[in-house]
């Protein structure tokens, strides 16, 4: 069993609900409330400027060049075709660009790119690698898993979002990522094991963030 397999089967139900959450679901059919959607891409596009951060660090720790190209290749795709998605969908959405380019935070996600920069200056290139196979590696498992359902919802920027996070976009930067957590120690795997389900955590948290409303007091 790989490592990150072990990492999932500590916790099962937990990798499921960030997978399957019904604002997933929905997006798939085409259900999903616009307004929904709406929340939760303004935020992502927030979020975003973390993981900006991140990659950029994860970079600069990498131990030698081909480890740091694959994250330099997805760190130019969030910046390029991602960030291309993200101003379609705003337009059409009928998000103005004063409003998503000023939009603070919700304490959701907040919290979650405070953890993620805060681990990528603490942590090892190991340790960011395994945040970074939660928060690519959920996106990779529920869009394939939308499309191997057929998945059409009829809005473009769902299915655009869905297309973008196969196998064929998203597939080479997750593989990577598991072949980091392969060459860790089991010295370093309770460690992983934290940085996994707490990732994880925060994962399902912004789904609910999206799907329910922020509900922090």
């Amino acid at each position: 069993m790989s490592v990150s397999d072990r990492l999932k089967a500590a916790s099962p139900a937990l990798w499921e609900s960030a997978i399957s959450h019904p604002f997933i679901n929905e997006m798939g059919e085409g259900s999903l409330d616009p307004e929904k959607f709406r929340r939760y891409f303004i935020q992502d596009y927030v979020f975003v400027n973390d993981l900006v951060k991140v990659s950029g660090v994860a970079i600069a720790k990498a131990p030698d060049l081909d480890s740091a190209r694959p994250i330099d290749a997805f760190l130019d795709n969030i910046l390029d075709a991602e960030d291309a998605i993200f101003l379609r969908a705003f337009e059409r959405l009928g998000v103005p660009e004063s409003e998503f380019r000023s939009a603070e935070p919700l304490p959701t996600t907040a919290a979650l790119g405070s953890f993620l920069v805060r681990l990528s200056y603490e942590g090892s290139f190991a340790e960011i690698c395994c945040a970074l196979y939660v928060t690519e590696g959920v996106y990779l498992d529920w869009a394939n898993r939308l499309r191997d359902r057929g998945a059409q919802p009829g809005v473009p920027h769902y299915q655009e979002w869905i297309d973008i996070h196969t196998d064929e976009s998203l597939g080479p930067m997750v593989r990577f990522l598991d072949g980091v957590l392969e060459g860790t120690t089991a010295q370093e795997f309770p460690r992983l094991q934290q940085i996994f389900d707490l990732t994880t955590r925060y994962e399902i948290a912004f789904w609910h963030m999206a799907y329910e409303g922020e509900s922090w007091p």
